[in-house]
């Protein structure tokens, strides 16, 4: 069975972005939430730490993390936890078998491990912080990107990353293409928004510690055209699609960032620049160099150095990760040096983010960068 998934494996990835991105386009760019004009920021209220004015540069913050159900969502926490708490604990780590019931991982090997520690306390005495929303993508799950997780909770955000049934690696394994049509990806993303905004379910510990008003999205591949329609959503100011599509108007948001790798053989460069060109919202566009469809997760040196009949993985290895392509190290510094910008310059009201990532051309050679205020059709550097 895993043979025949394999070599379909690229065609359910289309698959996906075709299906998805057909019913986004051809609904209403709205939500259901509140119709009301977008709230001014309250970025006046917040406290937080002394965050390095290097946007790559992790932040003064521990990474702490929880395992949380909302509603029937398996979902992932990371958040700024008091510094120094994490002495004497081990760091998270990526049990594969959750996915992948062959594999073999070690707790201890460095590359299933994630940079942050099970139920540290959250820094309470700063605050209240922003909040990012990611949705992986097909065949993917919801630790798959933790190195962009836990760079930006040291920085002062809360970031959420549930597995969504029907199109997790799991999912298709079991079910090939077929298992995708149960999958509601933008669904479970409003099923957050709403756990965010009322703090409830399984984010009930950070009551009072999170600003409901400032909530950016995320999202690789699928996930990327799951978060395009919902700058509708009440609190979601940010919106910013990796190796996807655009993003539409809406209520609340203000500005994307859309995300792409010149050499992705899936999200090719000529998709990811006809969803920039068609965002009609404050944006900018960053492609990344030798980068192909995965350089937005972290699981290439999991996918490189196995052995094993890895399934899936194996295939989506020839889009992105191996020595023809950016290391994934410096590959993920230019995705977290983007996106944090970004997301601080609207989320935390940041006017020397703002600043960093006009230079991002001049920082990495090969990164193509594009910027367009809302209205506007002369781009510029903000």
């Amino acid at each position: 069975m895993r043979g025949k998934f394999r070599r379909n494996w690229v065609l359910c990835i289309f698959f996906t972005l075709t299906i998805l991105w057909t019913i986004l386009t051809g609904c209403d760019s709205g939500s259901s939430s509140s119709s009301s004009s977008g709230g001014s920021s309250t970025c006046g209220t917040t406290k937080l730490r002394t965050i390095p004015v290097d946007p790559s540069v992790r932040g003064p913050w521990t990474a702490g993390s929880r395992t949380v159900t909302v509603g029937t969502l398996k979902t992932e926490v990371w958040y700024p936890a008091v510094p120094g708490s994490e002495a004497g604990k081990a760091k998270d780590w990526i049990d594969t078998r959750e996915y992948m019931p062959e594999s073999d991982p070690v707790a201890t090997d460095p590359i299933f491990q994630i940079n942050s520690y099970k139920n540290l306390a959250v820094d309470s005495g700063y605050g209240p912080y922003p909040v990012i929303v990611y949705v992986h993508g097909t065949g993917s799950f919801r630790t798959a990107s933790h190195a962009l997780f836990t760079h930006w909770a040291s920085r002062g955000f809360v970031v959420i990353c549930a597995d969504n049934p029907g199109i997790m690696m799991g999912d298709l394994l079991e079910g090939g293409c077929g298992a995708l049509l149960s999958a509601d990806q933008k669904g479970d993303t409003q099923d957050l928004l709403a756990a965010v905004r009322n703090q409830s379910s399984g984010l009930a510990f950070l009551r009072g510690l999170i600003a409901t008003d400032r909530i950016g999205l995320g999202g690789h591949s699928a996930g990327g055209v799951a978060i395009g329609g919902l700058g509708g959503e009440r609190g979601v100011q940010v919106i910013v699609p990796m190796a996807s599509g655009g993003v539409q108007s809406g209520t609340y948001v203000k500005s994307a960032l859309v995300m792409g790798g010149l050499e992705d053989a899936t999200a090719t460069p000529s998709i990811v620049r006809s969803g920039y060109d068609d965002t009609p919202i404050k944006k900018r566009l960053v492609m990344i160099p030798d980068a192909g469809h995965m350089a937005f997760c972290s699981v290439c040196p999991i996918v490189t150095s196995s052995d094993e009949d890895l399934g899936p993985m194996a295939t989506v290895a020839n889009d992105g990760c191996g020595p023809q392509y950016m290391d994934p190290a410096k590959s993920t510094e230019i995705v977290n040096f983007a996106s944090t910008a970004v997301y601080e310059e609207t989320l935390m009201c940041s006017t020397t983010s703002a600043g960093q990532i006009g230079t991002i051309s001049q920082r990495y050679s090969g990164v193509q960068y594009e910027y367009k205020a809302s209205g506007s059709s002369s781009g510029g550097c903000n």
